[in-house]
């Protein structure tokens, strides 16, 4: 990003925190809806359906697949574009008043997310015009590994990515058994039932998607470990590898509802109750 485009990003944000706040809670509810229908796809692979596709890009072709899918897509699209548009400016914002490894660390962060949802909307829009791939992206995993490994030091590097994808995962698990996740959370005015509905589905939720970022996290390891491609798994195969364990039906059971219930805290939680603070900040 160059240094005229990082201003112009942070004029514009300082000029517009409505819009910021706006935009973060969109965001948020798009990441949440995607969450639900990969926690729903889940529940197909573990009643036997293998054709579902629980991963991001298998949510989005289910989107495309539905009764008036090609609306609903669209929607999804925007919602991905306004989620990329929204980590690029808090990247470019960062803290106020900060300017510590710990602030430039939150920019980085951003940074990749908006890459990586970058990822989802070229996908969205692949789909849209009717050329997107039909296999839920089962194989990206695989290519890009052999790629790494295949130059000086790949092995450390596919390792250490897998470590930090694991490491991902226990943030994940801690946030929700710690509850951390309240205090980006305005509740205040809530009544006591949906507070507590809204907790429950936060801590289930962030324990069962730091479960997900764990299994993918642990092949891309021993892909790493064994210089072989073949062990890298997305979320789509490492949940299948569930599956296919003793009692996996069951196990990816649980893990698919904890999945859907980090859709909805993320698409209602953070999406109707995050702090605007939260919102409009790295």
């Amino acid at each position: 990003m160059t240094s005229t485009t990082s201003t112009t990003i942070e004029q514009l944000g300082r000029q517009h925190e409505d819009k910021i706040e706006t935009m973060g809670r969109v965001a948020l509810a798009t990441q949440g809806v995607l969450y639900l229908i990969i926690g729903i796809l889940a529940i197909q692979v573990a009643r036997g359906d293998r054709n579902a596709k629980p991963s991001q890009r298998g949510a989005l072709q289910a989107v495309a697949h539905q009764p008036l899918g090609k609306a609903l897509l669209v929607l999804v699209t925007i919602g991905l574009v306004i989620h990329v548009v929204w980590r690029l400016v808090l990247a470019a914002r960062g803290e106020p008043g900060e300017d510590d490894k710990k602030s430039w660390a939150k920019r980085a962060g951003n940074v990749g997310r908006a890459a990586v949802y970058g990822g989802f909307t070229v996908a969205a829009i692949k789909l849209l015009m009717g050329s997107g791939s039909q296999s839920g992206g089962g194989g990206t995993e695989k290519k890009g590994t052999a790629k790494v490994l295949d130059i000086p030091g790949g092995k450390a590097i596919v390792v250490i990515a897998g470590l930090i994808v694991i490491g991902t995962g226990l943030w994940n698990i801690y946030r929700g058994l710690s509850r951390k996740f309240e205090d980006s959370l305005s509740l205040g005015g809530v009544d006591e039932a949906k507070r507590k509905s809204i907790v429950t589905a936060g801590v289930v939720g962030y324990v069962a998607r730091g479960i997900a970022f764990g299994l993918v996290g642990v092949f891309l390891v021993r892909a790493g470990l064994e210089k072989n491609p073949g062990q890298a798994k997305g979320l789509d195969g490492a949940l299948r590898q569930v599956a296919d364990a003793s009692y996996g039906p069951w196990l990816l059971m649980l893990l698919a509802i904890g999945l859907i219930l980090f859709g909805l805290y993320r698409a209602i939680g953070d999406g109707r109750y995050r702090k605007a603070s939260e919102l409009t900040h790295s």
